[in-house]
């Protein structure tokens, strides 16, 4: 500090005299300098603290020394690159941030994952068309990342940033609107010279192979497109810049966008355009109005201020990168190029609370075939209410006819979905139209996702099925190992014994109740969604995701919710020193586990002969695979037959109560702990049970079975 600075200790001491511990401690972990303002510099945990401190410590150094006092964040590494788990991350207390989503829509476009699309760039679509403007989006983006990564402040790409990236990637950001071939075809054409130049190919050797490197892009810096660049050139000469340079650039900043250039978009006029035939610079349009070959230094700074007044580097147009990857390979790469010059001519109102979601195109099509280089493309903007006039259509056509047909009212619907035409005017250019832009909304096939995952959260549950899907929420391990699992199959998530096969994991991964967790999220996810996984709607991996962006949302089930298997307990219900259910010491109670039985089938089963048969016949239907509905084969095997079940079924029947209640829950606890061969304890009615078992193809389809007859029995901890 120099000596201006001399009056620190003066300040400090004033502020220690507040009595406040924590405040001379956080002084003292901090680094005090001086270059005209007081500025004190900490690690991230000492300046979060200090913020609170913030008015009282610029008061005191107000009133000591009528200096002015900063705060700032001491960084020891650039920004991005501490990851959030490392030990220094941990020391210096720094935040990791796992997003979550309120609800399903929200959950699949993920609004909080955005591309920006330069406000400005879209103004040169008239000359380049949409691949190449496309093209130049992701690079932007791509610009951008590069920028983080090294800890960079700036907003956008300044002139000379270079980036690599793989051609490969670079077509899977915009969604493989386009193919590699169209890609070559746009830069061998020169339009992705008016955005960045490429350097020359880099090749290295990798297993005695020659191998070429992903390219290497320079970015040129602010460039007006030539409609543009012709309009500045044209105000500078109105202005007197010939004479007087200096007054017409300062002029031409104060003065509003829409006096200079042509709103909404500039395009292509043969019999204007003719001094500029590519994008060039502010600073080289002043050269041509000036007829000079170099600027002075005050020129070329003005000429700064003026690139920065009309492009707007800092404007752009947020959209979610769910658009690029789902919408945008449907709507092609013209329509999607439309609809994006159409968003960005409607805006959000703040300041009033109003959305303007519509806007006139002066001209109409003329103006949007201009716009977007193509005679046939805005035919396909719907209308909102389409005339009836005309040729009557006809309901008789060829197959060739039949096609196009279906073709065309494809587009058009899907159009409609993102720009329609609410009405038209007549205006000096012709038939004007206004355009609704509509917001980003689900593709048709993750509308059909969004459904099935409302049905999956809020559907009716099991007990078990509860308490996975609440462990799901509250375990990452858990959810961590259901995405591990599509490794060995995409379309069928697999169980937990075929991950231990594999060795994916090991059977110390996971606890006991865990194992069983795993298991019942694994058949209840297949099963709920195998048919649209099968359908190459979704994927298996795309629902984990969504459902770990929606695990802290108020659609997981909460712990108040109760099993829908017991009735009333209140009489049915009596307690043992393990497990209750519905039985009274040894005897079951057949009233409580007939209740939802027809009243007159439930009169003839309560009859002493049918009671035991209907028993045997019940434990026979919960632990056999191939029956769906135990009870109702129980019903109709006792009434329709005259025996029972007959071996296993009949003995573990015979058993009281409590004793049968006991072996059935023992053995789904086994079960859940991961044990997967035979029970080695003599337990009288292992053996039978074992053996009705035995049609359960694995440790989950076992669980899910004793599960079953718990349920049918009203068996749960006492």
């Amino acid at each position: 500090m120099n000596s201006d600075g001399n009056s620190w200790p003066d300040i400090e001491a004033a502020l220690i005299a507040t009595q406040d511990p924590d405040l001379a401690r956080l002084l003292d972990s901090s680094d005090v300098t001086y270059n005209g303002a007081y500025q004190l510099s900490a690690p991230p945990r000492v300046y979060a603290s200090l913020c609170r401190y913030y008015p009282m410590i610029e008061t005191v150094v107000q009133d000591l020394t009528g200096k002015q006092f900063q705060l700032s964040l001491s960084q020891t590494v650039p920004m991005g690159t501490l990851p959030p788990d490392s030990d220094e991350a941990v020391d210096e207390g720094l935040m990791s941030f796992d997003l979550s989503s309120a609800d399903v829509t929200e959950a699949i476009l993920a609004p909080e994952s955005i591309a920006a699309i330069p406000s400005y760039t879209l103004r040169f679509v008239p000359y380049v068309g949409s691949s190449a403007v496309l093209i130049a989006s992701a690079l932007r983006q791509a610009f951008y990342r590069r920028s983080r990564e090294h800890g960079a402040d700036q907003l956008y790409p300044r002139q000379g940033d270079a980036v690599t990236i793989d051609v490969d990637r670079l077509l899977q950001m915009l969604g493989r609107v386009f193919s590699r071939a169209t890609f070559f075809r746009v830069f061998k054409s020169g339009a992705m010279d008016w955005f960045v130049r490429r350097a020359d190919p880099v090749h290295r050797f990798v297993n005695g192979k020659v191998i070429r490197q992903a390219n290497t892009y320079t970015y040129r810096g602010l460039l007006l497109t030539p409609g543009d660049a012709q309009d500045l050139f044209e105000w500078l000469v109105k202005s007197g810049a010939t004479e007087e340079p200096a007054e017409a650039l300062k002029l031409s900043i104060e003065t509003p966008r829409d006096q200079i250039l042509t709103f909404p978009y500039r395009v292509p006029d043969p019999l204007r355009d003719k001094r500029f035939d590519s994008a060039v610079s502010v600073h080289e349009v002043l050269q041509s109005v000036m007829g000079a070959s170099r600027l002075t230094p005050a020129l070329a700074g003005l000429c700064d201020r003026l690139s920065v007044h009309l492009i707007r580097p800092e404007s752009f147009l947020a959209v979610p990168w769910y658009w690029f990857h789902r919408v945008l390979p449907d709507l092609g790469a013209d329509l999607g190029v439309l609809y994006l010059m159409s968003k960005n001519c409607c805006y959000i109102d703040w300041a009033r609370g109003k959305d303007r979601s519509t806007f006139w195109v002066s001209g109409g099509m003329t103006t949007l075939q201009k716009w977007i280089g193509s005679e046939t493309l805005p035919a396909r903007i719907p209308h909102q209410n389409p005339s009836s006039r005309g040729r009557p259509r006809k309901e008789q056509v060829s197959v060739e006819s039949q096609y196009t047909r279906d073709w065309r009212a494809a587009n058009r619907k899907l159009a409609s979905q993102y720009l329609c035409r609410v009405a038209t005017r007549a205006g000096n250019n012709g038939t004007d139209w206004q355009l609704r832009v509509e917001e980003v909304r689900l593709t048709a096939s993750d509308e059909i996702l969004k459904g099935a995952l409302y049905s999956f959260l809020l559907g009716e549950h099991s007990v078990q099925a509860l308490e996975a899907i609440r462990a799901f929420s509250a375990e990452p391990l858990l959810r961590q190992l259901l995405l591990n699992a599509l490794r060995l199959d995409p379309v069928q998530i697999s169980h937990y014994e075929t991950l231990v096969k594999h060795d994916i994991c090991h059977s110390e991964t996971l606890a006991a109740d865990q194992i069983c967790h795993f298991d019942t999220l694994a058949d209840s996810l297949n099963c709920h969604f195998e048919t649209l996984v099968r359908a190459d709607i979704c994927q298996f991996d795309t629902i984990i995701k969504i459902l770990i962006r929606l695990k802290d949302s108020a659609l997981f089930p909460n712990m108040a919710n109760q099993p829908d298997t017991i009735a009333d307990q209140s009489t049915a219900v009596i307690e043992t020193n393990e497990v209750v259910g519905y039985f009274t010491g040894a005897e079951w109670d057949f009233g409580v586990i007939l209740e939802r039985i027809n009243p007159k089938l439930r009169e003839r089963l309560l009859t002493p002969s049918h009671q035991s048969r209907f028993l045997s016949w019940l434990i026979y239907g919960c632990l056999t695979d191939s029956i769906h509905s135990p009870l109702s084969f129980a019903v109709s095997r006792t009434l329709e037959s005259a025996g029972d079940a007959g071996g296993p079924a009949v003995r573990l029947a015979a058993l009281p109560a409590a004793q049968l209640a006991g072996l059935l829950w023992d053995e789904r606890l086994r079960v859940q702990a991961g044990y997967i061969g035979r029970n080695v304890f003599a337990q009288t009615g292992a053996e039978d049970l074992e053996a009705l078992l035995l049609s359960a193809p694995d440790s989950a389809s076992r669980s899910r079975l004793l599960q079953r007859a718990l349920d049918a029995l009203g068996i749960r901890a006492a």
